[in-house]
């Protein structure tokens, strides 16, 4: 057995490995190596030492200010007490009080976070010292509006994060479906939006046909960056993780021209070339597989690459089952859904479920593209045939993968380490 032949994944908190049978051409696409950073703090005091289009934090504040830092949840892998533990001081050296700095976690339309998940993510010296906030988008009473959306809907925001002086975001750069890229503005719209924000923000994914997971100047991103130069964001600090999820870069600065350096150190990071279509693909959607939710965005990566009626397994721990919008599975099965989408648009018939019906119908194309396996012990079978695919069970990953190579005369198999990161990319 050549040890070149196995591999293992990482699915929660668990790993798998399966072995590739003689014969079978493969690639195993991983994040690229990078140099090893040693001193994390010492790469956020650089990034904040020297901001790109936007002074130091430190000569942006005056005293007497009230300063609101937005930070992502326990979805990401952003290293935050890290940024804080460099942050946090800077802000206090302004003459800023105390008092007058709190936290905001960005959760967009996720469940609020716990306080035993706010203590591991922000550290609990950081949790003693602060007023840390779980967002609130359903809430009328903590959003104010600042304006209207292109579809006349009132953009709503999180009140004590407006009632704030300075806005700063935080986060981390990683492949999306929705904005080419994570990071940025997006931290603010849709992070601290309304529900029925967060719904359009997915709206323009489901309507889009291209796969908009790895591009640059994304419209859905182009679109976010013009509302929020009117809402406000006035500094970010973002940053950029190596193949083991550690801190390999950081910037701080404007919001846009800071984001697109951070996006060029992720495509360093994260692209992959591939000599040819893969007929088969097995992603394990790692580090995003909390629940089906999240790890759907490792679909979109492979669907850019894979043979129309190719073979997909994607591996996900999905341990909070579906996750927070159900529904997506049965949106997944709808046959004409852009046109659904679209009629509801037209209409004004948006509805507390339209997010849902937006990011089903964008993971619809997915599973009509090619034949999708989720392999978990997160959902039921009868979960995975709402939305159009089959089921396995990890356990049973190396007898799927076999019958899913016998499909085919002479397959190319691409298998993915992270598929929620990784943009395999095909060579011209």
């Amino acid at each position: 057995m050549n040890d070149d032949r196995c591999i293992a994944l990482r699915c929660g908190n668990k790993s798998y490995t399966v072995r590739i049978p003689d014969g079978i051409r493969f690639q195993y696409a991983r994040l690229n190596q990078t140099e090893k950073v040693t001193d994390y703090g010492g790469l956020i005091r650089d990034a904040l030492d020297h901001p790109i289009g936007a002074p130091r934090i430190e000569n942006l504040l005056r005293p007497g200010q009230r300063v609101c830092i937005i930070s992502d949840d326990n979805t990401r892998v952003t290293p935050v007490r890290t940024i804080l533990q460099e942050l946090l001081p800077r802000i206090e050296g302004a003459g800023i009080l105390r008092r007058d700095i709190f936290i905001v976690i960005a959760l967009g339309s996720h469940r609020p976070m716990t306080q035993e998940e706010i203590a591991a993510k922000f550290g609990q010296d950081i949790v003693d010292r602060y007023q840390i906030l779980n967002s609130e988008f359903e809430n009328p009473d903590m959003l104010t509006q600042v304006g209207t959306s292109e579809l006349g809907t009132p953009i709503r925001v999180y009140k004590p994060a407006m009632e704030a002086d300075i806005r700063i975001g935080i986060g981390n750069v990683v492949p999306h479906g929705c904005m080419g890229w994570s990071g940025g503005a997006k931290i603010l719209y849709p992070g601290i939006t309304s529900a029925d924000i967060v719904s359009e923000f997915h709206v323009m994914q489901g309507l889009w046909d291209e796969v908009l997971l790895g591009m640059v100047e994304c419209p859905v991103r182009l679109a976010v960056e013009e509302w929020t130069k009117n809402i406000g964001l006035h500094y970010i600090i973002n940053t950029v993780l190596d193949e083991n999820m550690n801190l390999y870069r950081a910037v701080a600065g404007h919001y846009i021209h800071a984001h697109r350096k951070a996006v060029s150190y992720a495509q360093a990071v994260c692209g992959v070339s591939l000599k040819q279509r893969p007929d088969v693909v097995l992603a394990s959607a790692y580090p995003i597989d909390i629940d089906f939710w999240q790890c759907g965005k490792a679909a979109y990566g492979p669907t850019r690459v894979i043979a129309k009626g190719g073979e997909f397994l994607l591996l996900a721990a999905c341990t909070e089952g579906v996750g927070p919008h159900p529904q997506i599975l049965d949106y997944m099965a709808l046959e004409n859904g852009t046109e659904v989408l679209s009629h509801r648009i037209a209409s004004q018939n948006t509805g507390e479920d339209l997010l849902t019906m937006a990011v089903g119908v964008s993971m619809g194309r997915v599973v009509r593209h090619s034949n999708v396996t989720l392999v978990t012990d997160g959902l039921l079978p009868e979960d995975c045939r709402r939305g159009q695919m089959s089921h396995c069970s990890p356990a049973n990953l190396q007898q799927a993968l076999q019958q899913a190579l016998e499909r085919f005369e002479d397959p190319f198999l691409l298998i993915i380490g992270e598929g929620g990161e990784v943009i395999p990319l095909l060579e011209d």
